[in-house]
């Protein structure tokens, strides 16, 4: 009798801490958990809760002693049995990436519709040059200022200027002195006086997310957007237009899908407008957070000074188009078969030849407006500037941010960046990244994370052995932080 007490108490106990482990994991009572993917795999992995490593075709783990990421980006999920409010990402890799790949970053989907991610450095080799011949104005922490020379000798003198908008040896416009990386910086732009606006209408389709910046005079403005929602796909396509400045929000609209589950495939037409007449003179920023079912038609606007900011998607069909932009580079990318061919850059040819594979044209040395020509439209434009559809709609009023691309000239003469350098021990470098996940996309209990190397391919039937150029995860861990049980209960 006595031994089978013992037993009973024994499996009582068993099964308390199993009751006890799964609320743990499941509840997470101390607000804080971690997890963790090692390579090579084995059983503290902890496979079921940082998996789904994709698309299969940019990544290698055959022998090998680490994931290795051959071509960009590369996602994955984290399951989470609730939500929490940060993470922080903490990544061990090593890396045999080329001088055209010097920067590696990490992500997290903050919006499924506009396909958005949150953003943050992971290694920046471009930086890590430049910390040790400019000088240091500021280095304490990820915060880090560089100057070309030193012309500042204190950190206030510096910033006091910088907010009155005149800094040492930037004679003319500070905006084109200053290039940032990871840290928000929005400068005062005035108009030049002798650039007149005047009402403008876009009639050129474009499709799926964007962003512009738009100057009103001050007083009365007006935005008009017509737009369709082509039913291709079967899923809720809701469209958000959100107007800021510096950050702020001045009024939005959302519009939501009334037809989630279309049969018939027919296009659904709206409109949506915005405007006032007691709005101050400035640059304002527009963000239209839509799926790629969603094709503004027509844009009308109180101001032709309208530029769209790093990405322009123009569909219609109807063949050629001119655009203007101001970066030094861009990448374009077509999904339509019929799109292929000769895109024109700054007058230098370049082809289209695949679907889905991004293409690269640079100008090397060539400041100012430039003109790209499409044989086709339909093709997607990405570059770190502004594009605009006519050339006295473009102007640009954001500060130069570093990218692969970025080499100092003799326009730059600072370098503000949030930014931590990566430890390293022997071949394995460890860099970390915090995520604020109060607003980001979660579905069906898992947040969707990526790696970039921007920059990095593979070559179309490349074998994946032969790949030189790659980076090599040896483990990612993710500590999450959130509310207590206690706080939930006192709440």
């Amino acid at each position: 009798m006595l031994k089978l007490t013992k037993i009973r108490i024994i499996w009582l106990a068993l099964l308390g801490l199993i009751i006890a482990s799964f609320l743990f994991l499941k509840i997470v009572p101390f607000g804080q958990i971690t997890y963790t993917r090692t390579w090579p795999s084995g059983l503290h992995s902890g496979k079921g809760f940082i998996y789904d490593f994709k698309p299969g075709e940019r990544i290698d783990i055959a022998d090998r002693q680490g994931l290795r990421i051959l071509a960009d980006p590369v996602y994955f999920s984290l399951f989470t049995p609730r939500r929490f409010s940060e993470a922080t990402l903490t990544v061990k890799y090593s890396s045999q990436l080329s001088t055209s790949t010097p920067i590696i970053e990490a992500g997290v989907l903050q919006d499924k519709v506009s396909g958005h991610y949150q953003l943050k450095p992971l290694e920046n080799r471009i930086l890590d040059r430049l910390r040790f011949s400019w000088p240091r104005l500021v280095d304490e922490n990820s915060f880090l200022v560089l100057q070309f020379d030193k012309f500042y000798q204190d950190q206030d003198e510096f910033f006091k200027d910088l907010r009155s908008g005149h800094l040492k040896n930037c004679p003319v416009d500070i905006i084109n002195c200053i290039a940032v990386y990871n840290y928000p910086l929005d400068l005062p732009y005035r108009l030049p006086d002798y650039q007149s606006l005047k009402p403008l209408t876009i009639t050129q389709p474009l499709r799926g997310a964007h962003e512009f910046y738009v100057y009103f005079p001050g007083g009365f403005w007006q935005l008009v957007f017509d737009f369709d929602d082509l039913n291709q796909d079967q899923g809720q396509d809701p469209l958000v237009i959100r107007v800021t400045s510096s950050g702020e929000n001045i009024i939005s609209q959302r519009r939501e899908d009334n037809n989630p589950y279309p049969t018939n495939g027919k296009n659904e037409s709206g409109q949506l407008k915005f405007g006032g007449d007691n709005l101050t003179a400035g640059v304002y920023k527009v963000e239209i957070k839509a799926s790629d079912d969603i094709v503004i038609k027509k844009i009308q606007s109180s101001s032709n000074k309208l530029a769209f900011i790093n990405k322009l998607w123009p569909v219609s069909g109807s063949g050629e188009l001119n655009l203007f932009t101001d970066t030094p580079y861009i990448q374009v990318k077509t999904f339509n078969p019929a799109s292929l061919g000769k895109v024109y850059f700054a007058g230098q040819p370049f082809n289209l030849t695949r679907t889905y594979e991004l293409f690269d044209s640079q100008v090397l040395g060539a400041g100012g407006r430039k003109e790209i020509k499409l044989t086709q439209d339909d093709v997607i434009l990405e570059g770190n500037g502004v594009f605009s559809l006519s050339a006295d709609s473009l102007f640009n009023p954001g500060v130069r941010k570093i990218d692969r691309h970025f080499s100092p000239d003799n326009q730059v003469k600072y370098i503000i960046a949030d930014y931590a350098f990566p430890l390293r021990e022997e071949e394995v470098k460890q860099a970390t990244a915090k995520f604020n996940l109060q607003e980001v996309h979660r579905e069906n209990g898992k947040y969707t994370f990526l790696i970039s190397v921007p920059g990095l391919k593979l070559i179309p039937g490349q074998d994946k052995s032969q790949v030189s150029d790659y980076l090599e995860i040896k483990e990612i861990k993710l500590k999450l932080r959130g509310t207590t049980l206690w706080q939930k209960i006192f709440r």
